[in-house]
């Protein structure tokens, strides 16, 4: 097995202590990890010839560790792997997110793509009621009172008995829909499986995708927590907003295509949301003249909801499994439908 990446995904120590507790794996390392502007070009379906040539180059040593390789975990996948790799069948992707990597048709030379869904669901969540409670709690305000020597009580709002809906129930929508159920909260999801009169162990109620409209209007709160794919590009647009409750808090933590963006921007500035808290955008790194940095109530992030002291080693051990998996001929955990893209 082999590991592509940069020392920023998986350090030696991990690499180190991982090849020691799986001495049944032989495990390689290549660096290679493309720029932003590359992979968000593969991801839209279109790489112009000159953000192709962004593309790292692989030595020698490279190519002969990817040579006989029967499994790869990998943020990104250089052009041609299939012929670099004649004996590769599984690709574990680092993220949740693989819509750069359908780029390379994997399915085509009889490779499996799995993803990391549900590793970092847990901090993700942890994020998204930290936020959730800072808006609630009006703390930003409290430690601008205590800056300021000022002591002037405010009075915040109570989470129990709100309502959060949570778009699309996935692993990063459960395990928040977990804990905001034990701060008091009523959860709505939706689902674009589920049927009429279906049920969730997890939520309250749970409702078709198509709708969706009729549950954003009960929720003081809405997550979403989506895959980016054709049909989600600008799912939250000016009408979207709209049927959000009045006061309603929007959340951010899965793509920034979800979102058009200048229709948040004019939903906050109108009063009609209360806050938006935004961990990703269409264009990452956030450009600097962006409206985005100065709309009132819009609290943004870097694509950084997620925690890194534990995703290294659990994106691992969920690669030896799919190995073993592999091996065994059993079936592999989180593959990719390339029809959906997630």
């Amino acid at each position: 097995m082999c590991v592509l990446g940069s020392e920023r995904q998986f350090d030696q120590a991990t690499m180190d202590d991982f090849a020691a507790s799986h001495d049944d794996l032989e495990v390689r390392r290549v660096r290679y990890e493309e720029p932003r502007e590359l992979r968000r070009a593969r991801g839209e379906g279109h790489v112009p010839p000159e953000v192709a040539a962004l593309a790292p180059t692989l030595t020698g040593e490279d190519r002969e560790a990817l040579r006989d390789v029967l499994a790869v975990l990998a943020l990104d996948l250089p052009d041609g792997i299939a012929e670099l790799a004649p004996e590769l069948r599984l690709v574990q992707a680092y993220g949740a997110g693989v819509e750069w990597l359908l780029d390379h048709d994997l399915e085509r030379h009889g490779i499996q793509l799995t993803n990391a869904s549900g590793i970092a669901a847990p901090s993700i969540a942890e994020f998204v009621m930290a936020r959730l409670l800072q808006v609630w709690k009006d703390l930003p305000r409290i430690d601008a009172q205590q800056r300021d020597h000022l002591w002037r009580p405010r009075w915040a709002t109570e989470v129990a008995g709100r309502t959060l809906g949570v778009v699309s129930l996935g692993a990063i929508g459960r395990a928040t829909a977990v804990r905001a159920t034990a701060f008091g909260m009523q959860v709505l999801a939706t689902r674009r499986s589920a049927g009429a009169g279906a049920r969730d162990p997890d939520v309250d109620e749970l409702w078709p995708t198509y709708q969706l409209d009729q549950v954003l209007a009960r929720c003081d709160a809405v997550l979403v927590s989506a895959p980016a794919t054709e049909e989600t590009v600008d799912l939250f647009d000016a009408d979207r907003f709209a049927a959000m409750k009045k006061g309603a808090i929007f959340v951010n933590v899965s793509r920034g295509s979800l979102v058009d963006e200048a229709a948040l921007v004019s939903a906050l500035r109108s009063g009609h949301l209360r806050a938006a808290i935004i961990d990703v955008t269409k264009e990452e790194p956030t450009p600097p003249d962006h409206p985005f940095w100065d709309t009132p109530n819009l609290l943004l992030s870097p694509h950084c909801s997620t925690s890194f002291d534990r995703y290294s080693e659990r994106l691992l051990d969920l690669f030896a499994e799919n190995v073993r998996r592999l091996r065994g001929g059993e079936p592999l955990c989180n593959v990719v439908d390339r029809d959906r893209g997630y």
